[in-house]
């Protein structure tokens, strides 16, 4: 017998059950009424038989929206580890093909596991539980795992190869007495009644916060102490099932509309933050859809980040799945399914998901889709049919996404008005994820122009945005783009290390395509370090993956940089053509005037160095790409023709003519170094990266003759409540009447303007003189009262005749000197050219 106070030993046979290296059955349930604590037995007889010999325990709570066993299965797999390859495919598959899928994974990765214990808490009774503890049984088959599973009830039946034992009705494994009404505080019954009567299930605590409108941490620390709460996974909780028990189901049904409508309208609105349990409001989000609520499509959209990819792949599985067994569909994620297709590796299937869609928004994600198979000229028109289908106000998406297919092709004329407009659009719709996409292809548009600097610039923001709404595929694009800025700056090994760290980001998400180009842009990086073998090694791993997705667009850029690293100077070779016309052929297919103009160049180059003048079709190809290039606007490429057509020589290759400081207008010295230094080693890879604008790299597109602003944070960071230096300096642009020795500077002064809740001091305008020189800038202090992102406008103005010359708004990232950087993903270089 059991002193009073302690827990009586679990029964012996249940213990020699757990530990034994085979048994007959491999499903303990143990049963009782709520209020008999199965949950607590359960827990005291794992924790005594793992003291006598170790094993992996997997806890699975049974939810009552999980509606059938395979909803239980895929939080078992989940619970399990990362997404299954196999898996992602079943998101485009019929719903009924899941089952057997999730039955054959779960069994795949118990056996990797030595013993391990799934305990099922919370199994429904009567058939629903009979069929979760029969398909549970199945999945064991060929394991040593074993099913300690908590019910109700006791559950017989054929096929469930299960031992049955009624809790312990003493001990620990007995109920613990609830506490009554008058030993909890205020807020704890306040949310304790809410609880009761809200149609939700497990929930974290900013979602019981956001429920009630208060803080409600305490309080469900208290419910938990209390045992009226169950924490089912880290930081999750549920109602014990006694206390559930005693809300009346009629009181329960009146108050869902209004509990979920509230919680639905604090996400809408902002007050509640989905990344804090995207989980309960994907589960919100069903509820709603099934009650022909609005606010469920709302908020549908508001978790696509948490929906969508890799990162969304259970999430998404369960909503589908339990739409379909509750409705009969799955309609209102049919277009999520597609993104979600496409963006893990398969727009081919994603295409064919969207057809029995008809909408503007399925029209809009099929031009996506075909971006994505790289397919640029129809992408075009299906935008083109998508303008005739009505809509009362722009549609941001459409605008950045035209935007998005003209940086494609390399056909920037008109791109950057797009993004103008795409970003008012979805200003005005309050569109924050829209407006960090359209910023995220602005930044790639000035990364075209060569303007690192401004890249950078609206790169980071999106970053920043991406973030901060949870979006983990914008997050590793905006990644890849800004590491791109280190190929067209010249940084090799620092464009290296961005690229690997990008790549891993992508891969995280399942994002085959996204993976592929930072494999394709490593092998840039590689070929600028003057490592062939391994750009070489770079181009064929990205051409293989992207004739998997398939990206056409891709693939011809990958045949292209194979053609280039197969060349060999002066001899003949086979593999350096075929790419090379294979590369043509594609990009002439896909619509990339870029590529294509930069595959006749090099054609025309092969052919020279290896066929004879009088059969070499050479010049010809010289024109035909000098043509292309002049099509688009590409100086660059224009200079390049020109370049290629001079006559080499050992004596003095490509002195003379003002080639080398034609090609210093538009590129960094160290990219085109090399280039200058032996012309045989061909023009540089990283020159296709770009269309550039004339001295962009090193003022932004403005003309050498322009000054301008340039702002720097003194310290290490900005922190709130500290203040922070930050230099500000006029600088002459190369042929400024400024930068002539014998200029004469005149008195400027320099304004700095909070936008945001900070402090700038002084708060009067400084003087200074327009030079790069320290004694002859000013310096501000800048202090921050609140974390997070802070804007500020600085003024520059003629001292003597008060005129505006030029003002400039720029960020700083602020970081919590107690907690820390609130968003680690963050940009850790505060200020840039605005």
């Amino acid at each position: 017998m059991a002193r009073p106070g302690r827990s009586p030993r679990p029964r012996y046979r249940d213990v020699r059950w757990l530990l034994g290296d085979r048994v007959r059955r491999p499903v303990l349930e143990l049963y009782g009424p709520p209020g008999a604590a199965t949950s607590a037995a359960a827990s005291h007889l794992l924790r005594h038989a793992a003291g006598r010999r170790p094993f992996d325990i997997l806890r699975v709570p049974v939810l009552r929206l999980d509606v059938a066993p395979e909803l239980t299965l895929l939080r078992l797999l989940e619970v399990l580890g990362e997404a299954p390859e196999p898996l992602i495919g079943t998101v485009a598959a019929a719903p009924d093909a899941l089952a057997p899928m999730l039955t054959a994974l779960c069994r795949e990765q118990l056996r990797t596991l030595r013993r391990p214990v799934v305990v099922l808490d919370g199994v429904p009774a009567g058939p629903p539980g009979t069929t979760l503890l029969r398909l549970t049984a199945r999945i064991l088959h060929g394991t040593d795992a074993r099913v300690l599973a908590t019910s109700a009830s006791r559950h017989t039946g054929t096929g469930l190869r299960l031992i049955s034992r009624k809790a312990p009705a003493t001990g620990e494994g007995a109920a613990h007495p609830a506490p009554g009404r008058a030993r909890l505080s205020a807020p704890a019954v306040a949310l304790l009644d809410v609880l009761r009567r809200w149609d939700g299930e497990e929930f974290t605590a900013p979602v019981a916060s956001a429920l009630r409108g208060v803080d409600c941490r305490t309080a469900v620390r208290e419910l938990c102490t209390g045992g009226l709460l169950q924490e089912t996974r880290a930081d999750r909780y549920r109602l014990h099932p006694a206390a559930t028990a005693e809300a009346r189901a009629a009181e329960r049904t009146g108050a869902v509309t209004t509990l979920d409508g509230d919680l639905a309208a604090a996400v809408l609105d902002g007050r509640a933050d989905l990344r804090d349990d995207a989980d309960a409001y994907a589960d919100l989000a069903v509820r709603l859809l099934c009650a022909h609520e609005p606010r469920g499509t709302a908020l549908l959209a508001q978790l696509e980040p948490q929906l969508a990819g890799g990162q969304g792949l259970f999430r998404l599985l369960r909503v589908k799945q339990t739409l379909w067994h509750l409705t009969g569909d799955y309609e209102p994620v049919r277009v999520l399914i597609a993104v979600s297709t496409r963006e893990t590796g398969n727009p081919t299937t994603a295409s064919r998901v969207l057809k029995p869609a008809p909408s503007r928004r399925a029209a809009l994600e099929e031009a996506v889709t075909l971006r994505h198979l790289g397919r640029l000229t129809d992408a075009d028109a299906a935008l083109v049919a998508l303008d005739a289908l009505p809509t009362r106000t722009p549609d941001g998406w459409a605008l950045h996404t035209r935007a998005a297919i003209q940086c494609d092709m390399g056909t920037l004329t008109g791109a950057d008005r797009l993004l103008r407009r795409a970003v008012e659009a979805h200003q005005v719709r309050g569109d924050r994820r829209g407006e960090a996409w359209a910023a995220h292809h602005y930044g790639r548009l000035r990364l075209l122009r060569g303007d690192t600097e401004e890249a950078r610039k609206r790169l980071e923001a999106a970053q920043h945005t991406f973030a901060d709404l949870g979006d983990l595929h914008g997050v590793a694009w905006s990644s890849t783009e800004l590491a791109r800025c280190g190929l067209v700056d010249g940084a090799w090994e620092e464009a290296l290390g961005d690229l690997a760290r990008a790549g891993v980001l992508h891969l995280r998400n399942h994002d085959v395509r996204g993976s592929a180009w930072a494999r394709l842009y490593t092998g840039f990086a590689e070929a600028g370090a003057r490592r062939p073998w391994a750009a070489k090694e770079r181009f064929a791993q990205a051409f293989v993956e992207f004739w998997g997705v398939p990206d056409r667009l891709g693939a011809a850029w990958a045949q292209h940089c194979l053609g280039l690293a197969n060349r060999d100077p002066g001899r003949r070779s086979p593999d350096a053509a075929f790419f090379l016309r294979r590369a043509w052929t594609d990009f002439t297919a896909t619509g990339c005037p870029h590529g294509l103009a930069w595959s006749t160049l090099e054609l025309a180059e092969s052919e020279r160095l290896t066929v004879p003048i009088k059969d070499s079709h050479s010049p010809k190809r010289y024109s035909a790409a000098q043509r292309q290039f002049a099509a688009i606007g590409d100086a660059a490429g224009e200079l390049w023709v020109a370049v290629a057509r001079r006559p080499r020589g050992p004596i003095s290759p490509l002195l003379g003519g003002g080639v080398p400081r034609d090609l210093d207008r538009f590129y960094p010295s160290q990219v085109a170094a090399a280039f200058k230094a032996d012309a045989d080693i061909g023009i540089p890879l990283v020159a296709r990266c770009t269309i550039p604008e004339p001295w962009a790299h090193v003022t932004g597109g403005d003309p050498p003759s322009v000054s301008r602003i340039h702002l720097v944070l003194l310290d290490d960071e900005a922190t709130t409540r500290t203040a922070s230096r930050i230099a500000l300096h006029i600088d002459p642009g190369p042929d400024h009447p400024w930068s002539t020795p014998t200029a004469d500077h005149p008195w400027l002064t320099a304004r700095a303007t909070p936008l945001t809740a900070a402090d700038v001091e002084p708060a009067h305008a400084v003087t200074l003189k327009p030079s790069p020189r320290d004694p002859d800038g000013a310096e501000f202090l800048f202090t921050p009262r609140r974390a997070g992102r802070h804007r500020l406008l600085f003024t520059v103005e003629d001292s003597a005749t008060a005129t505006v010359l030029q003002q400039v708004e720029t960020y700083i990232d602020v970081t919590d000197g107690e907690a820390g950087t609130p968003d680690a993903a963050g940009s850790p270089e505060a200020l840039r050219r605005a």
